[in-house]
């Protein structure tokens, strides 16, 4: 049975293959299994193939909710040590993305096999063709960034006696521009997101592909430049740089302006209002019944303070100069519970609530919910961006908001971030063509090389600033530590919360100044002497068993 295990190739069962519906656009999009149907009667009409994809939009999160909120790195915590942060997890006999990734990839390349040999007319199922190339490079690229070089596989393995079995792990340069390959032809097929019919609208698209090569490009290419490893930097951030112009130069997408309460538009871009907005590129959409993996109810443990923001973070958001807390003169410190709030990018009161502030909130659905955080808990920075404020979220624990998988924001910022790293440098232009918009829906003054020179800043620094409050608690930020290669200095240090020296925090939980605090009165939630990120944690360990079963063709990551 173990050998059952190697890569999964036998996970999708013999003959049996899942069909999943995908009808409508609302909220209620409808992607439930509907019935199995032999795999000899099918892949017969063009509408199967269309069927067969299906399937693969259901996992879409795979790899995307490791981490899930951050708190696997130094801008959230949950309240109890996470030992990825800390670099203390151990090496797995298992691992689940391993595992069900290559599940997926044998679907997905059955798919594109049947694909080749279909009678009919290939363009007929040419968008079928590139959503399944889309989701392979999307798995794949889950794979690289978690473990490096992986085993790369474009046809299904048939059996135990697959010769494929004992091919070693594929360079990851290699892995990258077959992943790059594939969303250059996926591309290419794939429709626009405004010539979408109806029923298909949150189906993979041009922008998507895209969005997601740029996000790839980038990825690699900063992996290359920092960890000095096989590749080049250069070329990589051109096609990242390409990619991300071409989303934006479709026209089809833009930044979510909530017109009722343009101050809360940054918030609303996550609920329901920005569910189908033009800020939104894909997402994991509702689905009634199949979310036991908590997918959509996460908002609402969110609701019941499991995990906050740290302090780290609280302190990149700019103040509304566009100077970071310990430049501008706007600051007005942390004196009382609300202080450090005024004055402040709104992207911070849009993720964080302001102690004492009421919110409409799924879980107090007969009304506003005051906002008492208990820092005994948590760092004191209770989220308010995410938590969903749809009543029916909290009676069924079916909450209606997508989970986003890429948004137009993320393309802004890999755009001015590649733009950087290419040329060392980034014209006023360029910035106003990307962070000023976020900075400009935040109320925040541009950033300019103006700005940055007068004030002893960094331009590099303020772009990754940008990146980290713009997309925080949205899984990026271990994974763009480590990219960078600075997970080793981040990660290592205490993990602060808010200040409870001054005894402003005494009046909501009495004798909270008495806990563990640094010398200007910040709670520390983790000492950095309990962190130990090292740099074989820049990479995962491939699970002990598929290394064991290979019988040495599958080398362990350097460390481990």
């Amino acid at each position: 049975m173990k050998k059952i295990n190697q890569h999964r190739i036998l996970q999708w069962k013999g003959a049996v293959l899942l069909l999943v519906v995908l009808s409508g656009c609302t909220k209620d999009l409808d992607i439930s299994p509907r019935q199995q149907i032999n795999e000899a009667s099918f892949w017969k009409t063009a509408n199967h193939f269309k069927i067969a994809t299906n399937h693969y939009y259901l996992k879409l999160l795979l790899g995307h909710n490791l981490g899930d909120f951050d708190t696997n790195s130094d801008i959230s915590h949950a309240g109890v040590p996470n030992l990825e942060s800390r670099g203390q997890n151990t090496l797995p006999e298992n691992d689940n993305l391993w595992d069900e990734t290559y599940g997926v990839l044998r679907q997905i390349n059955t798919l594109l096999v049947k694909a080749a040999e279909y009678k009919g007319n290939q363009s007929e199922i040419a968008v079928s063709v590139a959503e399944g190339k889309f989701f392979r490079a999307f798995a794949y690229f889950n794979l690289v960034a978690r473990f490096g070089d992986v085993p790369y596989f474009d046809r299904p393995l048939t059996g135990l006696k697959d010769e494929l079995l004992k091919k070693p792990r594929t360079p990851r340069q290699t892995v990258v521009k077959n992943i790059l390959k594939d969303l250059d032809e996926a591309a290419k097929a794939l429709p626009l997101q405004s010539t979408l019919a109806l029923a298909d609208i949150g189906r993979i698209t041009k922008g998507a592909a895209q969005a997601l090569k740029a996000r790839v490009a980038l990825f690699e290419a900063t992996w290359v430049k920092y960890h000095k490893t096989p590749g080049d930097a250069a070329q990589l951030l051109d096609q990242a740089i390409a990619a991300a112009r071409a989303v934006i130069g479709s026209g089809e997408y833009e930044l979510y302006t909530d017109f009722m309460n343009p101050d809360d538009s940054y918030l609303q871009s996550y609920l329901l209002a920005g569910n189908d907005s033009r800020e939104q590129i894909l997402a994991r959409r509702y689905a009634p019944g199949l979310d036991a993996n908590h997918s959509h109810f996460v908002t609402n443990l969110i609701g019941f303070n499991l995990f906050g923001g740290t302090k780290k973070l609280a302190d990149m958001y700019a103040c509304t100069d566009g100077l970071p807390v310990t430049k501008s003169k706007l600051f007005q410190g942390y004196g009382t519970m609300t202080s450090e709030y005024k004055n402040r990018d709104l992207r911070m009161s849009n993720t964080f609530m302001i102690p004492g502030s009421t919110h409409s909130h799924s879980n107090n659905p007969s009304g506003d919910m005051p906002n008492y955080p208990d820092p005994t808990i948590l760092p004191g920075y209770r989220l308010r961006k995410l938590i969903s404020t749809d009543e029916g979220c909290w009676f069924s624990w079916q909450c209606t908001e997508f989970k986003h998988i890429l948004k137009y924001s993320e393309v802004l910022l890999n755009l001015a971030e590649a733009l950087y790293e290419k040329n060392g440098s980034i014209s006023d232009g360029d910035l106003d063509a990307t962070i000023n918009l976020l900075r400009e829906r935040g109320g925040v003054a541009k950033l300019t090389n103006e700005l940055v020179n007068d004030n002893g800043l960094n331009m590099l620094e303020e772009i990754r600033r940008e990146r980290t409050v713009e997309l925080a608690f949205d899984h990026f930020r271990l994974n763009d530590l480590k990219r960078w290669k600075t997970a080793v200095k981040e990660l290592n240090q205490d993990i602060k919360g808010v200040n409870i020296g001054s005894g402003a925090w005494d009046e909501r939980s009495p004798g909270i100044s008495e806990n563990e605090k640094d010398t200007k009165g910040f709670m520390i939630v983790e000492d950095k002497a309990t962190r130990q990120f090292a740099e074989r944690n820049y990479l995962f360990p491939l699970p002990a068993q598929q290394v064991q079963l290979s019988q040495g063709v599958l080398t362990q990551n350097p460390g481990w």
